[in-house]
């Protein structure tokens, strides 16, 4: 625990890293605005459909 404590207070996170950061997600918003499906959109962006349905229906919920 001390050893998670000091790398919190560098700075650090643990986890795994995110894979759509903000310009991702603007990317994959403006192309569902353009009428792309998500397998569209998932292709394009090279991430999973379950991300980009796990982050569109959090923004519209």
């Amino acid at each position: 625990m001390a050893g998670l404590q000091a790398a919190r207070a560098k700075g650090r996170r643990g986890g795994r890293p995110t894979v759509m950061d903000p310009d991702t997600l603007a990317a994959a918003r403006a192309r569902q605005a353009n009428g792309q499906t998500p397998t569209q959109i998932a292709k394009a962006l090279g991430v999973s459909r379950a991300t980009i349905y796990r982050y569109i229906n959090h923004e519209s919920a």
